[in-house]
């Protein structure tokens, strides 16, 4: 992650507007965490300051008392292991904030599952857990649907209005629930990002580079080799572990090429008028099965061809 430059202007609506979306999307424990631990070794004087401190301690008692199942305290876990790595490695002076974060995830990853091993929970059962949780969310809001997700359900959805509708959900219900490592790595990573960022805005005596212009967002072209192999690995036969591994890790690569490709994206699009970017927005939502594979695309071809490096920016445009 390059650091910001003197000169460019931040909105100030974009890095609140992330926040919102993550608290809504994603689990608070990535980002809560890492933030209230970098505010108190931060040795934190104003109330801003505080005010987190104790918004975080308060969602933490609220969390712990939440009922919970096999995934939210897989979630847990991972937060933890998450957060004890990202903040040693922010205290040593880690100055890339994408490795940082990988790393930390990594190593979460590694951890929970040492976790699962010790206490012999089974990969299956947390699959099954987040399928049942997902697909109760889907009851909640489509009243209709059976108890299980069909074809395990016992009631025939043939003939019935939500037929259809009802195996396709399912079918969702078992990319997400075969995925759901790769959807908490990416998490991770993001809560991390946003919480260098909020750190840095709140905290009066910060430590570490602030973090850069997400325009200038990229990593190691060695990267794509990570993306061939899994690519290569979820091609081939391989037993059901292992190949649900290198499903797992292909998504991870394709999550942050596209987020590459929508730094790409970012930069040729500063000189567009903010109507345009808004609209280009509205349109990618509907479509954004579409729009992600357009990202990727995007962030692959950056790695040969330096896209950015062909449209300069602007000095003194906000990202």
């Amino acid at each position: 992650m390059v650091p910001g430059t003197v000169g460019h202007r931040r909105s100030p609506l974009i890095a609140p507007l992330l926040l919102a979306g993550y608290l809504v999307a994603a689990p608070w424990i990535f980002f809560l965490a890492p933030l209230a631990i970098l505010l108190l070794v931060s040795r934190p004087r104003a109330v801003r300051e505080w005010l987190w401190v104790a918004l975080a301690l308060v969602a933490g008692v609220v969390l712990l008392r939440a009922p919970v199942d096999l995934a939210d305290r897989t979630i847990r876990a991972a937060g933890m292991f998450f957060t004890g790595t990202y903040v040693t490695m922010a205290l040593f002076g880690n100055r890339s904030l994408f490795i940082r974060c990988v790393v930390a995830t990594s190593a979460a990853a590694a951890f929970t599952a040492g976790w699962f091993l010790a206490l012999r929970l089974r990969f299956s059962t947390l699959r099954d857990a987040v399928a049942m949780h997902q697909w109760e969310t889907y009851r909640t809001l489509m009243k209709g649907l059976p108890a299980t997700p069909p074809p395990a359900s016992d009631e025939v959805l043939t003939g019935t209005p939500l037929a259809e509708l009802g195996y396709q959900l399912a079918r969702s219900v078992e990319q997400v629930s075969q995925l759901f490592p790769a959807m908490i790595a990416m998490t991770a990573i993001a809560g991390g990002w946003l919480a260098w960022i909020w750190y840095h805005r709140i905290s009066t005596r910060p430590i570490g580079a602030p973090p850069g212009l997400f325009r200038h967002f990229r990593f190691g072209d060695q990267m794509v080799w990570w993306l061939v192999a899994t690519l290569a690995a979820t091609l081939v036969p391989l037993p059901q572990g292992a190949h649900l591994t290198a499903k797992n890790l292909l998504a991870v690569a394709l999550g942050l090429y596209a987020a590459r490709g929508l730094a790409v994206l970012r930069t040729l699009l500063l000189n567009a008028p903010p109507f345009l970017v808004v609209v280009l927005c509205l349109i990618a939502l509907p479509l954004l099965p579409l729009a992600l594979s357009g990202c990727i695309v995007v962030g692959v071809a950056d790695t040969w061809l330096d896209l950015r490096r062909r449209v300069p920016p602007p000095d003194g445009v906000s990202p």
